[in-house]
């Protein structure tokens, strides 16, 4: 199994704005730069584990939880997730279109 690091970086992503915390202030709370935070969350740059723990302390998770090592049907779903990651309001109403009109076809 391959581990995908932009699925953490998705994950990591979502998690934060879950909890409406700002990129600003999870890099401060785990003692890195917003801008290797920001790295981390578009899958450019990996994490250490001493890092990895801070983040899943602060989330109240467990590190299997982010780094989703159980993967089932979920990893198609996560792939997708990290090809819309970067899409604004406008792109992802389109895709969502363009997904409706497919599923049509194939029914």
């Amino acid at each position: 199994m391959e581990f995908d690091i932009k699925i953490l970086g998705v994950r990591i992503r979502e998690e934060r704005m879950k909890r409406k915390l700002t990129i600003e202030e999870l890099a401060e709370i785990i003692n890195v730069s917003p801008s290797f935070l920001g790295l981390v969350e578009r899958g450019d740059r990996g994490v250490s584990i001493e890092k990895l723990c801070k983040i899943a302390e602060v989330f109240e998770l467990s590190i299997d939880s982010l780094l989703n090592t159980n993967q089932t049907s979920n990893s198609k779903y996560d792939k997708i997730k990290v090809l819309l990651h970067d899409l604004n309001d406008n792109q992802l109403d389109f895709v969502a279109n363009m997904i409706k009109l497919l599923g049509k076809h194939f029914k």
